[in-house]
């Protein structure tokens, strides 16, 4: 069976951080462990449930309590929010044995998830890998969608480029993982003029935490596909890009590409990678005004 976190105690950490995090979203949450073929997929809801529902999905190695710390707030006032624990990541998701590259399918275990709440269409927000994923599940599955909010992600044209531009954005630091390096890290990865990680040291310590405590293996069998132009257009009336001006993550090669394909799109000036944590309000507006379009 894959193993989520590096030890047993890595994980109690983890969990432990994750539970304060959830303390300061401020709104009432429930927490729900849904079976699926593939593992228990912890989801954290929150909001009235004759809302509209919307699902949210966090990046690669974050969690929930952590992605949507600054947001839930806001988001469950006028959505009933899914807030879903991916299968693989450092949260309180559990995969089984059947988790594995062969069998694993993303798009299926996210119906699964819907279909536990009993919903035959949802909203769908992201942000990074979230964003993909949401992406994904849009262009194979659009019947079951409203609309979607990619968040510094979506489309991916070249997973190993990706994943090499991630690492290089680590380097030094990574070499010599200490604490310190380790907060240096996660603070490039927003822009240079951001102050969220000094208002909210919490959220940069549990960020930490999971890049110390996650087995980033675990996170293999989700496969990438690559951007199929014929399918995104397809459900281009659904879709929404939101993107910092600071190419952290997401190349200008790719903001291009969503530009090329007419999809509705925005930049915020002076915002990196962790654009819902540096600027909470704007995407609270730009989520509002789309989604009720």
């Amino acid at each position: 069976m894959m193993k989520v976190f590096k030890s047993e105690q890595a994980r109690r950490k983890v969990l432990a951080s994750y539970d304060e995090l959830i303390a300061m979203w401020g709104v009432e949450t429930a927490s729900h462990h849904i079976p699926s073929k593939w593992g228990s997929t912890h989801c954290l809801i929150a909001g009235d449930k004759a809302n509209p529902p919307l699902v949210l999905l966090h990046g690669v190695g974050d969690n929930s309590a952590v992605m949507w710390a600054l947001n839930m707030k806001e988001l469950s006032k006028r959505y009933f929010c899914i807030a879903v624990d991916t299968l693989g990541g450092p949260g309180k998701s559990m995969p089984n044995e059947r988790y594995t590259k062969e069998s694993f399918r993303q798009t299926e275990w996210l119906s699964e998830v819907i279909d536990f709440f009993e919903l035959d269409q949802v909203y769908m927000a992201g942000v990074s890998n979230g964003a993909y994923m949401a992406y994904r599940y849009t262009t194979e599955h659009p019947e079951r969608i409203r609309r979607t909010m990619c968040l510094e992600g979506g489309i991916v044209t070249s997973p190993i480029k990706s994943m090499i531009s991630t690492l290089l954005l680590m380097f030094p630091e990574i070499l010599v993982p200490t604490e310190r390096n380790m907060h240096r890290i996660v603070r490039r990865l927003s822009a240079p003029q951001s102050d969220v990680f000094d208002r909210y040291p919490m959220l940069a310590s549990h960020l930490v935490l999971l890049m110390k405590s996650h087995n980033q293996q675990a996170m293999f069998p989700h496969k990438v596909e690559t951007y199929d132009e014929a399918k995104g257009a397809a459900v281009r009336d659904k879709l929404f890009f939101l993107l910092g001006d600071q190419y952290r993550v997401v190349s200008k090669r790719t903001v291009d590409l969503i530009s090329r394909g007419q999809y509705t799109h925005r930049m915020l000036e002076q915002t990196g990678h962790g654009i819902n944590h540096e600027r909470p309000e704007e995407v609270h507006e730009e989520i509002f005004r789309f989604l009720a379009d």
